[in-house]
C-alpha cells in the first residue's frame, strides 16, 4: 500500500517542531539570564576622606556586578551573589590593589551594605 505524501512528512515536521521549541527555550533562558537593572550606589570608607559612587547591576536571574569609583579616581569592581531573596554578599578588587568584601540587605530597588576594603570598614547605600 502506498503512503500518502502527508504521512511521509509527518515525522519530519514533528522533528522540526521539537527543534524549534528547544531552541526557543534555550534562547528564552539566555535572554532571561541577561535581563538586568542598574541601581545607583554611594558610600564612604570610614575614618578616611574617601567616598565613592557607582552602580550595582542586578541580574533578574540572581547576583550581579558592583562597580565603584572613589573620589580619588580609583575604580573597584566585583561580583555578588544573593544568599536569599533580599540579602547577599560579594567581593571587589580595586585597580590600586586593594581587595574588599561586603554584605548587603535590599528591599525592592534600594538597600544598604557594609564591608571591608583592605582593613578599613566601608558602608554603602543602593538605589534612592
Amino acid at each position: 500500500m502506498k503512503q500518502s505524501h502527508r504521512s511521509l512528512l509527518f515525522p519530519y515536521f514533528c522533528s522540526l517542531f521539537v527543534v524549534v521549541v528547544f531552541v526557543g527555550f534555550i534562547y528564552t533562558a539566555q535572554a532571561y539570564a541577561k535581563l538586568s537593572i542598574n541601581l545607583s550606589v554611594e558610600g564612604e570608607i570610614h575614618n578616611t576622606p574617601e567616598t565613592f559612587t557607582g552602580k550595582a547591576t542586578a541580574y533578574f536571574s540572581g547576583g550581579g556586578i558592583l562597580t565603584l569609583t572613589t573620589n580619588q579616581g580609583v575604580t573597584c569592581q566585583g561580583e555578588y551573589i544573593n544568599t536569599d531573596d533580599n540579602q547577599g554578599n560579594g567581593t571587589v578588587v580595586c585597580e590600586d590593589g586593594r581587595l574588599g568584601s561586603f554584605n548587603f540587605v535590599a528591599s525592592g530597588f534600594s538597600g544598604n551594605g557594609e564591608g571591608l576594603i583592605d582593613t578599613k570598614p566601608f558602608a554603602f547605600r543602593i538605589g534612592k
